[in-house]
């Protein structure tokens, strides 16, 4: 698993752009849940969660993301592009998504810890007894 990682200020970016997609997809399309949660990229922010508690509690910089998980970020901004999406969220989005095709050339192997996907990050000292 190839994986990268985004920085607070991109990981609330990501957020936004998909948060923003996700309802004006819920106030434009009026279809059904699922549909809207794939279209606007929101089954990504279930996963990027624990990521980002674990990475940030481990003393990582950033928050892990599977490069096969930038077409959740795509699909959001396609649809915010399509549904009228707020012009300032669409500009981050794209950018965002420059963002990202920079970090894809800076991928490590990501693992699981305890179920939650991390990347080489530094362990925290060990408190003394």
């Amino acid at each position: 698993m190839r994986a990268f990682a985004l920085s607070l200020p991109e990981y609330q970016a990501l957020f936004r752009v998909i948060e923003h997609a996700r309802s004006r997809l819920e106030a434009c399309r009026g279809g059904d849940a699922e549909t809207i949660r794939n279209a606007s990229g929101a089954e990504l922010l279930p996963l990027l969660l624990p990521r980002a508690g674990a990475a940030f509690a481990r003393g990582a910089d950033g928050v892990p993301m599977l490069v096969s998980e930038i077409r959740h970020l795509e699909a959001a901004v396609v649809n915010l592009e399509s549904y009228g999406g707020h012009e300032t969220v669409l500009c981050d989005g794209y950018a965002l998504l420059d963002r990202l095709d920079v970090l894809k050339g800076r991928t490590e192997t990501a693992r699981a810890v305890d179920g939650v996907l991390t990347l080489g990050q530094r362990t925290p000292p060990a408190t003394s007894l």
